[in-house]
This record gives structure tokens, C-alpha cells and sequence, in this order.
């Protein structure tokens, strides 16, 4: 319940930042251009609005997720309000999940209203519902998957750095592991890869997360149906996935003095 209680709060402190709110206004006025943009196109206007809004919501959804997720940490470290609250019966343990839980709710909320517009937008168009079997749940989902996988690395490096290198480091590990989900495929197909590649594909793939197998915009974009059995699996990756990093942030910060 304490760590519920924290959650609550968090949600409330995270609702009140300028910042998120400026990015997700320029998210949903970009969502909302994506139809006169695709105007300028033929035959591909459909496709056009789903990238669009996709893209956005993923985009602008990890930059509140990195940002916000440091700043929730690191002001309670500057400010040492958390002195008062890890001053009762609460675990630090308690404190870390209770503060991703409020930001992971946070992430949620943003999503939901970024695909509340987005749906709107492709409503407008094709005069229908028809999208939405076609992906448009599955894909927002995974990216809400995502910005979770992201809110746990900005809780951990906030837990023993500085708000700059938190951010930083975020980012960094976050973009390494979109970038390394284009090129694995390559390197496993290479006919190097047996001697010089495989070993490090294999260490990666439990570094970094496959951010690409989080990714479903595609099969919104494209209109490709999304098995249930897929979702399920790519989401169980990336929450399990999630877990373990709030949980090493979990116990970086039970280590940590604050006193």
C-alpha cells in the first residue's frame, strides 16, 4: 500500500510539469498535421498518417519517459525530500517502484490520449473503424512497452548520477538498442558471422534491449494483422525486461547514501 501511496503521488507531481505537457502538445499537433500532410501524397495517405502518428507518440513518449523519469528521481535526491519519506517504515526498494509505477502511469495516460488522436486522425480518413484490427492496438501497446523499458534505465542511472549523464546514458542505451535491433538480422546473416559477430550478437542481446522487437509500427502502417501469441510474447519481453532494470535500480539505491 506504501508503495502504492508513492505511486499516487508521483502521478500527481508528474502531472505537473511544464515539460511533458509542452511535448505532448507538439506530439498531438504533429499527429493532428499528419492529415493535411498526407494530402500531398496519392494513394499513400493512410499510410502517411499511421507513420506519422506512430512515430510520434514513440518519439515524443521517450523524451518524457527520460526526462521526466530523471527529474522524479533527481529532485528528490537535491531537494532530499525523500529523507522524509524513507524516514518511516518505507524499503528503498519500496521508494524505486513506487516512483516507476507513478511514471509508468504517467507514460500510460500519455499514450492513451496520443492514440485517443491518433485513431481520430485515421477515423477521419477512412470513415471507419476498420484500423483497428490492422495493428493500431498492438503497435501503441508496444510502444507503451517500450517507454516502460525506457523509464527503468532513467530511474537507474538517476539513482547514481548526475541528471545530465542520466539522461545521457539513457538515451545512449535506449538508441543502441533500436540501432542494434537493424543491424542483428545483418550480422547473423553475414557469412562472418559464425566466428566474428555471433558471439557478440549473443552478448548483446542480453546487454541491450531489442528495441526493434518492441516496434509494430510497421503492421500498423502496412495494414498486416498482428497475432495475439506475437504481442503477447514481445510484451512479456520488454515488461520482464523492465523489471530487471527497476529492480538493479532498486538495488543501486539500497546501496546508496543519502544520509
Amino acid at each position: 500500500m506504501k508503495t502504492l501511496a508513492i505511486a499516487g503521488n508521483t502521478l500527481r507531481e508528474a502531472l505537473r510539469e511544464r515539460l511533458m505537457y509542452n511535448l505532448v502538445v507538439f506530439a498531438l499537433v504533429l499527429i493532428a498535421g499528419s492529415l493535411t500532410v498526407s494530402q500531398l501524397t496519392v494513394g499513400e495517405q493512410f499510410r502517411i498518417i499511421a507513420d506519422i502518428s506512430a512515430s510520434s507518440t514513440q518519439v515524443f513518449g521517450t523524451l518524457i519517459a527520460v526526462f521526466l523519469g530523471v527529474a522524479l528521481i533527481s529532485r528528490e535526491l537535491d531537494r532530499r525530500t525523500c529523507y522524509a519519506v524513507l524516514a518511516r517504515p518505507v524499503s528503498r526498494a519500496g521508494f524505486i517502484a513506487g516512483k516507476y509505477l507513478g511514471l509508468l502511469a504517467t507514460l500510460a495516460l500519455n499514450v492513451l490520449v496520443m492514440a485517443l488522436v491518433s485513431a481520430l486522425m485515421l477515423l477521419v480518413y477512412t470513415g471507419g473503424l476498420g484500423f483497428v484490427s490492422t495493428g493500431f492496438l498492438g503497435a501503441f501497446g508496444l510502444i507503451l512497452v517500450q517507454l516502460a523499458v525506457c523509464a527503468g534505465f532513467a530511474i537507474l542511472f538517476a539513482a547514481f548520477s548526475t541528471p545530465t549523464l542520466a539522461v545521457i546514458f539513457t538515451l545512449s542505451i535506449v538508441g543502441a538498442g533500436h540501432a542494434f535491433s537493424e543491424v542483428r538480422t545483418f550480422w547473423l546473416q553475414s557469412s562472418h558471422s559464425q566466428v566474428q559477430l555471433k558471439w557478440l550478437v549473443k552478448v548483446l542481446d542480453f546487454v541491450l534491449p531489442n528495441m526493434g522487437l518492441l516496434d509494430a509500427k510497421e503492421a500498423l502502417t502496412y495494414g498486416d494483422p498482428l497475432q495475439l501469441s506475437s504481442l503477447l510474447a514481445r510484451g512479456a519481453y520488454g515488461l520482464f525486461y523492465a523489471a530487471v532494470i527497476v529492480s538493479l535500480a532498486a538495488l543501486v539505491f539500497s546501496r546508496k547514501d543519502v544520509r
